[in-house]
């Protein structure tokens, strides 16, 4: 008997682990059946993009063979592994109604309290079992859904890290991210000085261009003569970058520079052929590039003025992080420009043939210039299991074969690095760029030789997952995200509706919503509805630090669509009066436009009209003039004080200042960017005798949507419009070749 009871003991003991692992493969599969299941109901109800990251969620967290996730998610089985299937195309659109949309968050909300508890239980099970190890992972989920679980934090030894608990890492993070953010913040709103020079440029007086020369502390840039205002203001951005990357990295760098960045791409050739002795690869810089070293001096072709400030700020970058290896010298330049702009107008090698042939939303999501956008992207990738980029791979990307993902991760990775201790991307940098430079490429030796500094390659991609997924509640007030689901407001399916109608009436084809889109719109309507003192052009589109705003925050104010007295009911009359204001009547005129947030709070709402911009769905892509040919009943004038103080200062400037009304606005629209020689544009307008309609024009180079938006040109008459026919021609150049747009039309 003795002998039968200790075989029993003993085989009761050897069983134990195999229980115990059914029990956990049981509570991972039920884990999975709740996400699945939320993530159906999700796309039943037309929000595609929440069921996918919950579909991502599911395979990466429970179960990597979830049938269920890898169907909804357009996967077909190959083998014993899962593929996307080419032939399925992921709808990105929300359809959904916001009360379905309000449903949805609660239901989300709930699942995470149930998600918690299962864990929670699962912990303590291993936790009398002696197994720490299991219930710490355990308990590490439980903060992954729900933030204030007392017990996980104690059983964690967690410390109090920015009003919630994390661990020393956590700590680190948390406390670089705010060092960043008050540099960034602080310097946004410091003047540098920056005056006119008499000094020359032997790369430019070889091309015969005319140019002028402003200089900081720190830069000497030159550009097109009539762009000095701008180019000040572009080494403005360049000092405060110093500033910012002296806050950010540990090291000191003396950074300067002499740069010329000009309006046009027939400049910037010009100058590379006139130096084809100091330009190697010309004809494929000449083909794919906008900017490129010439001798000491770095030269661009930066077509608007945000692509300007644009490349001073990741100049500034570049040469202050010393990375060398294409993807990490990119994605610090990346990294920089989304803190100040929160906005990416420039890569390194051209996508314009990209942009044209891309086949599905997705492609066109890669070249927005939305960091909100890519943050999705990035969001998404680092939840997939396999497919991805390896942090390990980035030092041997080449330029020239950049692709769309590595360069999120480029970017991302280095937004995350930037927060852990940039001189772990310094060493991963060297380490690529020895090899690369004696010619062999050797990843395990490279992840090697990168434990010499006291962390792993492959620790370093999973740190990277767990910030951008928000793993822990720490990481969650990092990225301090609004979820998509919150910013679902009521009603917002009338207002679609009706935009959609406004757009129909301007011959605009439809376009759809986004609850994504709709969060920074969130947030201001927010930001305006507690700060009531806040109105007219200038300060509803602006957020102060000292009201509760941010810096990054304002940028989105910028160019954000806002109406302070919305309501459903007069919204046509509403859209009416927005096509009397210039950059409000761009979101209703052309088919540049796929996809926009919106969100009410009260009578305030606010449309993000950005972040969709895109290559046309219809045929009848290219620009557009408003009014068009043979329109009738145009108004004859306009308020300046509806339009804003940018009206007013070209107005002041034209020596017209405190003038009340400008006649109807003229505009041309080409949706993402204003295409060829900027400095070309003219607008011929008369009147039914002939007679020469006097104003003056504002390019797309201003803070405020009223009287700017993404590649439009207005055209100002000082005066109002006269009564009957109204002729237009609109010139200007591209690559050399004159354009015209013709337009007659009647006024009221």
């Amino acid at each position: 008997m003795r002998r039968f009871l200790d075989t029993l003991v003993a085989a009761l003991i050897l069983l134990a682990p195999l229980a115990a692992q059914d029990d956990e493969a049981r509570f991972r599969s039920g884990q999975a059946d709740k996400l699945n299941k939320f993530a159906q109901q999700a796309f039943d109800k037309g929000f595609p993009r929440q069921a996918r990251l919950i579909w991502l969620q599911t395979i990466k967290l429970y179960d990597p063979d979830s049938e269920d996730a890898h169907k909804g998610l357009g996967h077909v089985r190959a083998g014993n592994s899962w593929a996307p299937n080419p032939d399925f195309e992921y709808p990105l659109d929300d359809t959904g109604s916001s009360k379905d949309g309000a449903s949805l968050f609660k239901a989300y909300e709930k699942l995470k309290e149930d998600l918690a508890s299962g864990h929670r239980r699962q912990a303590q099970k291993w936790a009398k079992a002696d197994r720490t190890d299991k219930a710490n992972e355990h308990y590490g989920m439980v903060l992954r859904w729900v933030k204030d679980d007392r017990e996980a934090q104690e059983a964690l030894e967690h410390r109090d890290v920015g009003g919630v608990t994390g661990t020393e890492l956590e700590q680190t993070l948390y406390d670089r991210s705010k060092l960043i953010e008050k540099a960034v913040n602080e310097q946004s709103s410091v003047d540098y000085a920056v005056d006119k020079v008499d000094s020359k440029a032997q790369v430019l007086d070889r091309a015969q261009v005319p140019y002028v020369s402003v200089r900081s502390e720190h830069f000497l840039l030159h550009g097109d003569p009539d762009q000095e205002e701008f180019l000040k203001q572009a080494l403005v951005w360049a000092e405060r970058t110093i500033r910012v990357c002296q806050a950010a990295f540990p090291w000191q760098v003396r950074v300067g520079g002499e740069w010329a960045f000009f309006t046009g791409k027939d400049t910037y050739k010009q100058v590379l052929r006139a130096n084809a002795d100091m330009v190697p690869n010309l004809e494929w810089k000449l083909e794919n590039t906008s900017t490129s070293g010439v001798g000491n001096v770095v030269v661009g072709a930066t077509g608007s003025v945000q692509v300007l400030y644009d490349a001073c700020v990741r100049n500034v970058a570049k040469a202050y992080s010393q990375f060398r290896s294409d993807a990490l010298s990119e994605g610090i330049g990346h990294t920089f420009v989304g803190m100040m702009f929160n906005n990416n107008r420039l890569f390194a090698v051209d996508l314009e043939k990209q942009q044209g042939t891309t086949a599905s939303e997705e492609d066109r999501e890669y070249t927005s210039p939305d960091f909100d956008v890519w943050k999705t992207l990035a969001l998404e990738m680092a939840w997939k299991m396999t497919g991805g980029v390896a942090a390990i791979d980035l030092p041997y990307v080449e330029a020239a074969a950049f692709s769309n993902e590595q360069r999120i991760k480029a970017w991302s990775f280095c937004d995350y690095m930037m927060r852990r201790d940039p001189g772990l991307l310094k060493k991963l940098d060297e380490l690529g760029m020895a090899q690369r430079q004696s010619g062999q490429k050797r990843p395990l030796d490279l992840a090697a030789a990168f434990e010499e500094s006291g962390a792993t390659v492959a620790q370093l991609d999973k740190e990277w997952e767990d910030f951008w997924t928000e793993a822990t509640p720490v990481l969650q007030a990092i990225r301090n995200n609004t979820p998509p689901l919150s910013a679902i407001s009521k009603g917002v399916e009338k207002w679609l509706a009706a935009f959609n109608e406004a757009r129909a009436a301007n011959n605009a084809a439809p376009v759809t919503w986004s609850s994504n889109l709709s969060t920074r719109c969130m947030e201001h309507a927010e930001y305006l509805k507690a700060n009531k003192d806040e109105r007219g052009p200038a300060s509803e589109h602006r957020e102060l630090a000292d009201l509760g705003g941010s810096h990054l925050a304002s940028m989105f104010a910028q160019m954000a669509v806002v109406e302070t007295r919305a309501k459903i009911g007069k919204a046509e009359d509403m859209f009416e009066a927005w096509m009397t204001i210039p950059g409000y009547r761009d979101a209703l005129v052309h088919d540049f436009l796929r996809s926009v947030g919106i969100y009410t709070e009260g009578d305030i709402l606010v449309m993000n009209v950005v972040s969709g911009l895109g290559a046309p769905k219809s045929r009848k892509s290219g620009y557009l003039c408003h009014p068009w040919q043979n329109a009738t009943g145009i108004p004859a004038e306009a308020s300046v004080a509806d339009i804003g103080p940018e009206l007013e200062a070209l107005l002041e400037k034209n020596g017209r200042g405190g003038q009340k009304t400008v006649g109807y606005p003229l505009t041309i629209h080409f949706g993402q960017s204003v295409q060829g020689d900027r400095t070309s544009y003219r607008c011929n307008a008369v009147d039914a005798r002939g007679n020469r309609i006097e104003g003056a024009i504002l390019l797309d180079s201003g803070t405020i949507r009223r009287s700017t938006a993404p590649g439009m040109v207005t055209f100002y008459p000082f005066e109002p419009l006269p009564r009957g026919k109204v002729a237009v021609n609109w010139s200007w150049e591209v690559d050399g070749q004159a354009r015209t747009l013709q337009a007659t039309f009647q006024t009221k």
